[in-house]
């Protein structure tokens, strides 16, 4: 499908003292359509920090919190002005920057199962995001795994599995996966690549925005390099924890990591909005540039990698773990990690005597590192306590269902 025949719909919102104004813009209306939502600023910023108290604590409230009927009356008139499949631009106010919106349910179903969403700061943003746009995606810098503690289980498998489904791959891992040795690629005049993915821990500095990045072998790549860069890439993937926030400044400006990456060239970016799993991340990923690959457009590929991922069951996630840790030494601190990761999938698809006989081994194992047998007597101690629970369930039942692994992923710039 080309993208002169899709239908694109632009929903922005306004946060006033009193109530929030939403305006509808559609191809076939000379003006917006205005509503007003009576959510005040102080009450929706008030929400907005049970939302990421909820994320620190009960995560599994996350669902009920976003279908309370505030959230619900902000999305519902895409109803009438987005047909199921049009794309909907949303263009968020004040603390909304911060919410899933597209994670929000309209009948039952999140929004993201009935349109592709997309985000944009702004209306000129996005007409510059979309000036941006590249032809073909052939090419791709995937900077992974590099030395950290904890490490990242799954880090090097995502990398490899990205590379895989380019035709021109360039892969920095481990210590090539440095800030120096990066800066000094993406300024050699080599040209930008068509796609740039991160597979790192990602820090926000809410005092400092500009600081915020992504840690790397000899230290962090912040929003201040990025500015220095004149990146004309299509997609920049930021596969890391909290790559999405931004800080609001006077005129509702954003200051972050996705503001520096669109101003430096990039058409759009693959951002969270929260600390993610990197297991759910990781399928998540793949499967996105998988549907990308399939020709299928950014913002679809989004919305139909969600929709997979929140109907994977334990045991599918479990068989997943298991073949990436064939691959790894035996005895390895990464092939460790994985085991850990193992035994809790066989605990929530219900086989606690398996997982717990993996932490036993673990705990009683020579060598292992003090933090994962530490890791594995707390995990170990955990499912004991709630083994009643745990040999409830099967591994048919879905593994992440909760938008805390599906939903982190916004993409904001140019939808195609």
């Amino acid at each position: 499908m080309s993208a002169e025949s899709v239908r694109v719909v632009l929903v922005e919102y306004y946060v006033t003292e009193h109530g929030i104004r939403i305006f509808g813009i559609v191809p076939e209306a000379e003006k917006p359509e205005i509503l007003t939502v009576g959510l005040t600023r102080a009450e929706l910023r008030a929400s907005v920090k049970d939302f990421y108290a909820l994320l620190r604590g009960e995560r599994f409230r996350m669902a009920d919190y976003l279908a309370g009927e505030a959230l619900r009356a902000l999305v519902r008139p895409i109803e009438e002005w987005a047909a199921p499949g049009d794309v909907v631009y949303l263009v968020p106010h004040d603390a909304l920057h911060r919410l899933p919106l597209h994670a929000v349910p309209l009948d039952g179903a999140p929004l993201a199962d009935r349109n592709p969403v997309v985000l944009t700061p702004s209306a000129s943003v996005l007409r510059y995001c979309w000036s941006q746009r590249k032809a073909t995606r052939s090419s791709a810098l995937v900077v992974a795994a590099p030395p950290a503690d904890p490490p990242m289980t799954f880090a090097l498998t995502q990398a490899t599995a990205v590379s895989r489904l380019f035709a021109e791959p360039e892969v920095l891992v481990g210590a090539r996966a440095s800030r120096a040795g990066l800066l000094e690629r993406l300024r050699a005049g080599n040209g930008s690549p068509d796609v740039l993915h991160f597979t790192a821990h990602g820090v926000f500095e809410p005092v400092d925005p500009m600081r915020s990045g992504i840690e790397l072998a000899d230290g962090r790549l912040t929003a201040e390099d990025v500015l220095g860069l004149s990146l004309a890439a299509d997609l920049v993937v930021l596969g890391s924890c909290e790559s999405g926030l931004s800080d609001r400044r006077p005129g509702d400006e954003l200051i972050g990591l996705t503001r520096a990456l669109l101003y430096a060239g990039a058409a759009s970016t693959l951002v969270s909005l929260w600390r993610v799993d990197e297991l759910s991340t990781g399928l998540l990923l793949t499967r996105f540039y998988q549907e990308l690959r399939a020709g299928n457009s950014k913002a679809e590929s989004l919305r139909r990698a969600q929709t997979w991922l929140r109907g994977l069951t334990h045991a599918d996630v479990l068989r997943h773990a298991q073949d990436v840790r064939s691959t790894l030494a035996d005895g390895s601190p990464l092939e460790t990690a994985l085991l850990l990761e193992e035994a809790q999938l066989l605990a929530r698809a219900g086989d606690v005597g398996t997982a717990l006989r993996i932490y036993d081994e673990l705990c009683a194992a020579r060598g292992l590192r003090d933090g994962l047998r530490a890791a594995a007597r707390e995990q170990a101690g955990l499912v004991r306590f709630a083994r009643r629970v745990f040999e409830r369930r099967s591994g048919e039942e879905r593994a992440f269902p909760d938008p805390y692994h599906w939903a982190p992923f916004v993409l904001t710039g140019d939808w195609c």
